[in-house]
C-alpha cells in the first residue's frame, strides 16, 4: 500500500493534489492544520494523509508513462469515474498487446529465424511506435529486449559452430570434444549439460564444476543417465541450503536490512499470516520515525488486524511499550532501512534492536532484485548487527534463482521466509528447501506451487 501525506493551503488544493498523484481510487485516511508555518502572518496549511494499494497505484503510474502531456492534463480534468474507467481499459489494452506480442515471438524457433531478421531496418518496423498504439513504447522495450537476447544466442551458437569445425580441421575431433560447456574444468562430455544448466540458472562456475566432479566420482557409469544425474544434483541442494526449522521459537522478531527491499510489507506479510492464518496474538512496534509514511502505513494494517501497535522513538525505553503487549503470542519490530557504510548507522541501527530481551530473533531482509554482488555486500555489512537468518523478497520476479544457493554458500545463514509478491498475507511464505528447488529445477508454473 502507498501511504503518503500531502501540504497545501486548502482543503480543495490538497484533494486534488492527491488524485493527481495516487489517482482516483485515492482515500483520505485524515486531514489536519499542519504546524509548521512561517509566522503569525503567513497563511496556515493543512496536511491530508492518503492511501492507495499498491496494485492500483502501479496500474495508473503505467498508464501515465505511455501518454502525452496534453493526454495527460485532459484526462486529469475528467471525473473520478471516467479515469478510473480509462485507466482500467488502457492497462488491459497494454497487457494484451504484451502478450499478444510474447506469443508471436515464442511461435518461432529462434534458431531458425533468419539473420537478416535482426538487421537495423527491420528491427524498427517491428517495436517503432505509433500515435495510435499509446502503450506500444513500454511493449517495444520486453520486445528489443528478447530480440536482442535471441539474436546473442544465435551469434553464440553460430560461433560455437564455426569454432568447431575450424577445431576439427586443424587439430582433429580431439580438440572438438573441449568445447563443450565444462570442459575446461576438466569435466566429462555426459555432465556438460547440467553444468550448463546450473550456471545458466546463476550458480557460481566453481561450485558447479566441483559437484559435477563430485557427481562423475559418485555416479561413475551412471553420470550418463540424465535422470540420476539430476536426482543426485536435486539430493546435494536438498541437503545442502539451510533453513529456519522453529520459525516461532522466538517471541521477538526484528525486521533490519537496506532501504527499499520490501522490509516494512514483509513485516506486515508475517504479521497477517500469523494472525489469519495461524490465529496467534501479535504486536507490532515502529522503529523508522524518517521514512514518510512508515508510521502511518504499520498503525493502519495494526488497526485491520486489530492488533497493539507502537513508536518507539530513539532514547525511550522499549519496555514501555513490552507491558503493553504482555498479553500478545510475537511482537514484529521494524526498523529503518539502512546501509550501514559508516559506522554512525551501524551504532544508530543497533540502539532499536532489543539485545537484552534474550529471546529475540534478527531477519535480515534482502530483495531478490539486487545484483549478486550487492547481496553479497549487504550481507556482510550487515553481520555487524549480529542478524540470525535471511527473507527474501521478490523471488517471483527472477529468471535466475542460483543467488539463493550462492548466498549461503558464502555467508553460512539460514533461509527464514520468502516473498513471492505483493499480495497480502498471500505471497508470504516460510522458507522451504522444496521452494529452492522449485526455483532451481523450474518444477511449477504458478507461484505457491511447492
Amino acid at each position: 500500500m502507498q501511504v503518503k501525506k500531502y501540504e497545501a493551503t486548502s482543503i480543495k488544493e490538497a484533494v486534488a493534489m492527491v488524485k493527481k498523484d495516487l489517482g482516483p481510487d485515492a482515500i483520505i485516511l485524515s486531514t489536519k492544520e499542519s504546524q509548521r508555518y512561517a509566522g503569525a502572518h503567513s497563511p496556515r496549511k493543512v496536511m491530508i494523509t492518503a492511501a492507495v494499494t499498491e496494485e492500483t497505484y502501479n496500474k495508473k503510474k503505467t498508464v501515465e508513462k505511455n501518454l502525452s502531456s496534453r493526454d495527460l492534463d485532459r484526462l486529469s480534468q475528467k471525473s473520478a469515474r471516467v479515469q478510473r474507467q480509462f485507466i482500467d481499459q488502457a492497462y488491459t489494452h497494454l497487457n494484451e498487446k504484451i502478450t499478444e506480442k510474447r506469443r508471436s515471438l515464442e511461435a518461432r524457433n529462434y534458431a531458425s529465424i533468419p539473420e537478416e531478421d535482426f538487421k537495423e531496418e527491420k528491427l524498427s518496423s517491428v517495436i517503432k511506435p505509433t500515435m495510435k498504439e499509446a502503450f506500444l513504447p513500454a511493449r517495444a522495450k520486453v520486445d528489443a529486449g528478447r530480440i536482442d537476447e535471441l539474436k546473442n544466442e544465435i551469434k553464440r551458437l553460430q560461433s560455437m559452430v564455426q569454432n568447431m569445425n575450424s577445431q576439427s580441421k586443424t587439430n582433429g575431433a580431439a580438440s572438438t570434444a573441449a568445447l563443450y560447456p565444462g570442459a575446461r574444468h576438466g569435466l566429462s562430455q555426459e555432465t556438460s549439460g547440467m553444468f550448463e544448466k546450473l550456471v545458466g540458472e546463476g550458480i557460481d562456475e566453481k561450485m558447479v564444476a566441483e559437484l559435477m566432479k563430485n557427481a562423475q566420482l559418485q555416479l561413475k557409469e551412471n553420470v550418463r543417465k540424465k535422470g540420476l544425474l539430476e536426482a543426485w544434483v536435486a539430493k546435494w541442494l536438498y541437503s545442502s541450503v539451510d533453513i529456519v526449522k522453529e520459525k516461532l521459537q522466538s517471541r521477538y522478531h526484528v525486521f533490519v536490512g537496506p532501504r527499499g527491499v520490501g522490509k516494512t510489507s514483509t513485516l506486515v506479510k508475517m504479521a497477517s499470516h500469523l494472525v489469519l492464518k495461524e490465529k496467534k496474538r501479535i504486536g507490532i512496534i515502529s522503529a523508522d520515525n524518517n521514512k514518510v509514511g512508515a508510521v502511518e502505513q504499520l498503525k493502519i494494517y495494526s488497526q485491520i488486524l486489530n492488533v497493539p501497535f507502537a513508536v518507539w522513538r530513539k532514547g525511550e525505553d522499549i519496555n514501555i511499550y513490552l507491558k503493553q503487549m504482555e498479553k500478545v503470542d510475537y511482537v514484529l519490530i521494524d526498523t529503518e532501512g539502512q546501509s550501514l557504510l559508516q559506522m554512525k548507522e551501524i551504532d544508530n541501527l543497533k540502539s532499536y534492536i532489543p539485545y537484552d530481551l534474550g529471546n529475540i530473533r534478527i531477519h535480515l531482509v534482502l530483495s531478490a532484485m539486487l545484483k549478486d554482488d550487492e547481496i553479497m555486500s549487504f550481507a556482510r555489512r550487515f553481520r555487524s548487527v549480529q542478524f540470525h537468518d535471511f527473507i527474501i523478497t521478490n523471488i517471483d520476479q527472477l529468471r535466475k534463482h542460483g543467488v539463493l544457493v550462492n548466498l549461503q554458500k558464502q555467508i553460512a545463514m539460514p533461509y527464514f521466509a520468502f516473498g513471492l509478491g505483493p499480495m497480502i498475507p498471500e505471497d508470504f511464505e516460510w522458507a522451504s528447501k522444496e521452494r529452492i528447488l522449485d526455483c532451481i529445477f523450474k518444477l511449477s508454473k504458478t507461484k505457491g506451487e511447492t
